[in-house]
């Protein structure tokens, strides 16, 4: 199978072809969704049309929250119904419905990947609430086991610190993700709360060798979560491993003017390393999550904390993982934010790093809000284009098998319809069709990696789509290819054009001369001036190249390949100009008798064609000349010799003739000359004499012949 080299090719500010662009919807607090005083249609509705909106501003991914503290957004036999959906914590929804399973089927229909949004650890989000019997059920987790709590301030969180609440929390990851066919799972950034922290029991139950002192204490919390993150990428990778583990910690790992330790930020930030206890640097070093999604929520040139120092560390801190970037949408038009640019301009920035593969903005309500109008300009400046997902090679390359039999037509609302075969499905989760690709481009060898290109992807593995956005009057070459759950691309499918055209082809007469015997001609030649609405990509020949046999008048095919692949013929006249020689030979006698009369023979060629005409003759031997018009032969003995004579024309063209030169031996000795008189008796058949030459013609008068009886 072939796959695509899925590194950044460039640092690109243009729209790239992979590029996460997620959007966080909280339902935490109802945030973003649902309104837990709609019924189950209003909220279904409201879901969709939130995605519709994402899908419409250029999104690719949808980050859900389906657990926000200790509930579930889905049935669960673990922990109780959200109060956030049904107006009382631990009531299923009435009719039954189950939001996550909607959610993700809803999210596959735009075309867009759904990540599982859950906190692992907070439990009660303000104790203020805790009392509100609608808002936490006898099934929480803060009522049914108390003791798994640890409170900081006004949270309630899951002790990290406790192995049966790892136990637990894990279980409620794993149940997710047997359950559902989701695409990520996805940690948000509340781990250890900031503030004063009293888990001496928890330490004192499981130390595990870290020292009782601030720095132990520190690591043993870090090494907490360390232990919770790397059991469920190993129960992911165990269960289903083309599910995405990634974590969206707060902006800032650690501060340090020296980048081995940290980013340049001022040292009164919020360090996640040290005040929340959450090493994702090595999370990720270690290869326990497939992407980081920092959430570096300071506006470009802020001091202490600049958006523009914080996203190059992350950038050259990943590890070969995925690194996005939280953005804080939520910020747009408070103080330092007024620049309508200000979201465009951290993605121009994320896009000119090489290891920063998109980002994920914070959260859906601001972006609906669209303040500053910077909603629109994303919709129509970088997210205008499509983009496919960062694809995660570390998880397998494997590929669907590529689309075949691509074609083309024209609807009547004059958009590019385009279908093409699926290719068949596998029982390999990595060769699944997902969705399909298409591209389009004003060349024929299209560099399927290059910015621009991808016209748009299949919200589903529907093998048709319609381009829509073809300029009247303008041709395009387009391909499709297949993509698997994970984005990895397979090979491309044949290239098809919205030409539906076929060539003019118009032919003129032309002529050609033999030179050396051949002659060849160019298409342009008897190209009468040949025409498409496209343009001629090629004029080809039935054939270019004549010989002497081919003198006079010949029909050739002149083809028109256009650049939509269309071909048309028509016939063209060559007169291929030439001669051909017709040589004969005469002979000064018809034989030669030796020791009698001439004793050698003229040989003279002509030709009949009444061509100008070189000659050649061969065999050389006895001959006085092998070259041209005439020669003589003398021969030494008797015998019955052959002669040929090669014929060149002034072009080249060659003919033989040959002729035969009887030779007979009537020499006797003593200047005599053999002369055989046949009686035809039987008893005496023949008599040979040697007579005087001038006898000879005597002899000859009675039926004698020349020559010995024997020859």
């Amino acid at each position: 199978m072939l796959v695509a080299s899925y590194s950044h090719a460039d640092a690109q500010t243009v729209s790239p072809k992979r590029e996460l662009r997620g959007v966080w919807i909280s339902t935490h607090l109802s945030l973003d969704w649902p309104n837990r005083l709609q019924t189950p249609e209003q909220q279904r509705a409201a879901l969709a049309s939130i995605l519709d909106h994402n899908k419409a501003t250029g999104m690719n991914a949808a980050f859900l929250q389906v657990r926000s503290q200790a509930d579930a957004m889905y049935p669960s036999e673990l922990e109780p119904w959200s109060y956030y959906l049904t107006n009382q914590q631990g009531s299923a929804p009435a009719p039954s419905w189950d939001p996550l399973q909607y959610a993700i089927a809803e999210t596959r229909k735009r075309g867009m990947e759904f990540h599982a949004w859950i906190n692992p650890y907070r439990a009660v989000a303000n104790t203020a609430t805790e009392s509100n019997n609608a808002q936490y059920a006898a099934s929480h987790v803060s009522r049914a086991h108390p003791e798994w709590l640890l409170q900081v301030g006004t949270v309630k969180i899951l002790n990290p610190g406790l192995p049966q609440v790892r136990d637990h929390v894990v279980g409620v990851i794993m149940d997710i993700v047997n359950r559902y066919d989701i695409d990520g799972l996805h940690f948000d950034d509340y781990f250890y709360p900031n503030g004063v922290i009293n888990d001496d029991a928890a330490y004192a139950a499981d130390p595990r060798g870290f020292p009782n002192t601030a720095a132990g204490r520190a690591d043993w919390r870090r090494d907490n979560i360390n232990l919770l993150i790397e059991r469920v990428n190993a129960g992911i990778q165990a269960a289903k491993p083309w599910v995405k583990f990634g974590v969206s910690p707060s902006g800032i790992y650690r501060s340090s003017s020296d980048p081995a330790v940290g980013s340049p930020t001022a040292a009164g930030a919020l360090q996640h390393y040290t005040h929340l206890f959450a090493d994702t640097r090595k999370w990720i070093e270690q290869g326990w999550v497939d992407y980081l999604a920092p959430q570096v929520y300071w506006y470009m040139g802020q001091a202490g904390s600049d958006y523009s120092l914080l996203v190059p560390w992350w950038n050259n801190n990943a590890y070969a993982r995925h690194m996005y970037v939280g953005l804080a949408d939520y910020k747009m038009n408070t103080s330092g934010w007024t620049n309508p640019d200000q979201i465009n301009n951290q993605i121009a920035l994320n896009r000119s790093l090489w290891n920063i593969s998109g980002q994920i903005h914070f959260r859906h309500a601001f972006l609906q809000g669209n303040a500053l109008g910077y909603r629109t300009s994303l919709m129509n400046g970088h997210y205008k284009r499509p983009a496919l997902l960062p694809v995660m090679a570390w998880k397998g390359l494997g590929a669907p098998g590529a689309p075949a039999n691509l074609a083309a037509s024209l609807d009547q609302d004059n958009a590019v319809q385009l279908a093409w075969t699926a290719p068949g499905d596998s029982a390999d989760e990595f060769e699944k069709t997902r969705r399909f690709a298409i591209y389009r481009s004003e060349q024929r060898d299209m560099d399927l990696d290059a910015p621009g290109k991808l016209l748009a992807a299949t919200d589903m593995a529907t093998p048709v789509f319609a381009d829509r956005t073809a300029e009247a009057g303008k041709y395009y070459y387009y391909t499709v290819t297949a993509l698997n759950r994970l984005s990895v691309e397979s090979a491309r499918a044949n290239t098809v054009s919205n030409d539906f055209e076929p060539p003019v082809v118009r032919t003129r007469e032309a002529s050609v001369t033999l030179a050396n015997g051949t002659a060849s001609i160019a298409p342009a030649e008897v190209d009468g001036g040949t025409t498409d609405n496209w343009g001629v990509e090629l004029l080809s020949l039935s054939r270019s190249s004549f010989s002497c046999s081919d003198i006079g008048t010949q029909r050739v095919q002149l083809t028109a390949l256009d650049k939509g692949g269309h071909e048309s013929s028509a016939e063209a006249s060559v007169q291929v100009l030439g001669t051909m020689p017709q040589p004969e030979v005469t002979a000064g006698a018809a034989a030669i008798t030796l020791g009698y009369g001439p004793q050698s023979v003229s040989l003279t060629a002509s030709d009949k064609a009444g061509a100008s005409a070189e000659y050649a003759w061969s065999p050389a031997a006895g001959l006085s000349a092998t070259s041209g018009a005439v020669t003589s032969f003398t021969p030494t003995s008797a015998g019955s010799f052959s002669f040929t004579v090669q014929a060149a024309s002034p072009q080249g063209c060659f003919a033989q003739a040959s002729v035969t030169v009887p030779v007979i031996d009537a020499r006797c000795g003593d200047g005599k000359v053999a002369v055989c008189h046949k009686t035809g008796s039987s008893s005496n058949p023949a008599s040979q004499v040697c007579v005087a030459p001038s006898a000879v013609e005597a002899h000859l008068s009675k039926g004698a012949v020349l020559g010995a009886c024997s020859q």
